[in-house]
């Protein structure tokens, strides 16, 4: 089974091909840029499987894996849920910069 991880891109390098995302755990960590039908911009919500950024997905798509969490593991669901929550403002503020 793989598993991919929401993260926000912090830092973009095409150069190198590596970006820099926090998981919500606001530690900054270097990975791969995987994804070659889509541009990688600061602020974008990515997943990243075994260091590689797999694809791009939208605030819609987290706050529905929200709500998966929500309904399948209740209370045991909100250290992910404030995780989520983080990343979906972090990638707003970024954004507005």
């Amino acid at each position: 089974m793989c598993l991919g991880y929401p993260a926000v891109v912090l830092e973009v390098n095409y150069d190198e091909m590596t970006a820099v995302v926090d998981y919500g755990d606001g530690v900054p960590r270097k990975v791969l840029l995987g994804i070659s039908t889509e541009r990688v911009s600061r602020g974008d919500l990515v997943i990243v499987h075994a260091g590689v950024i797999v694809t791009k997905v939208g605030i819609e798509e987290l706050l529905e894996q929200v709500e998966f969490f929500r309904e399948t593991l209740g209370e045991d669901a909100e250290h992910l849920v404030k995780s989520y929550y983080y990343l979906i403002e972090k990638s707003k503020s970024i954004r507005e910069v």
